[in-house]
């Protein structure tokens, strides 16, 4: 009886040896087959220092005015779940339908991401700047010039700007570029064709246009003040876009 518990207790050793070993070898290949982390040099790299910088705030735009129907500081708006939510399509008179606010939303939109980065891009560049200096650079930088396209399924931002840095070689640069995925143009045009049909007909079919284009979400809401908010989402990425209706409203009491 002793031996065959011997037995059995060396058998259990081995194999928490084995799984002890398993797991070892997983961590390893983890760690081995790991992409490293790259940080991106001013010195060696400033176009994908700039990109960076493009990138990040061309995101936080994006992430402000999706949530407050197209602009970054909304105006004429109403309060939504603590958010200043603009008015696509607006008539404050009752019965009456709405007029639309914004028939070229786009390229609203456009200008919003542009408006909100260009003073973020001026200090990247000053840190840009001041970082080649410390490393012996002579920097020079001509005027910036920054423009902002939604195209289907991505923002482009392309800054034209003359830089050079020279430090016994120059290396010059004229233009720096950076590339989103995002489904802000679908996004918004969608929203003008509601805030249209709301516009000539006082409503809009979300779920005809869901059953039409199930890759959309849509969600309408009516505050207590007769406005209406939409939601609308891509579902693949669950980007969305809120914005507020006020058409066809009728008094208290009807």
């Amino acid at each position: 009886m002793i031996k065959v518990k011997s037995i059995k207790r060396g058998q259990v050793t081995i194999f928490i040896i084995i799984a002890l070993i398993i797991v070892v070898a997983i961590a390893l290949i983890f760690v081995l087959w790991r992409k490293p982390t790259i940080k991106i040099s001013p010195s060696t790299d400033p176009e994908g220092y700039i990109e960076n910088c493009i990138k990040e705030y061309t995101k936080e735009a994006i992430e402000n005015l999706s949530e407050q129907g197209g602009d970054i500081k909304p105006e004429g708006s109403v309060m939504y779940k603590g958010k200043d939510i603009t008015y696509l399509c607006y008539n404050a008179n009752f019965y009456k339908p709405c007029v639309n606010q914004r028939p070229l939303l786009i390229e609203h939109i456009e200008e919003e991401i542009t408006s909100y980065i260009e003073p973020k891009m001026r200090k990247c560049f000053s840190s840009l700047e001041q970082e080649l200096e410390k490393k012996g650079y002579e920097i020079e930088m001509g005027s910036m010039n920054i423009t902002t396209e939604l195209k289907v399924k991505k923002i482009i931002v392309t800054i034209g700007r003359k830089f050079s840095m020279t430090k016994e070689e120059t290396r010059k640069f004229e233009q720096f570029s950076a590339q989103l995925s995002h489904p802000i143009y679908e996004l918004a045009e969608i929203a003008m064709e509601i805030a249209n049909q709301e516009a000539r007909y006082c409503n809009f079919d979300i779920l005809g246009f869901m059953i039409i284009y199930p890759e959309y979400n849509a969600e309408k809401f009516r505050t207590g003040n007769s406005d209406t908010i939409y939601t609308l989402k891509e579902i693949s990425t669950n980007k969305e876009f809120t914005f507020a209706i006020r058409s066809c409203v009728m008094p208290a009491g009807f």
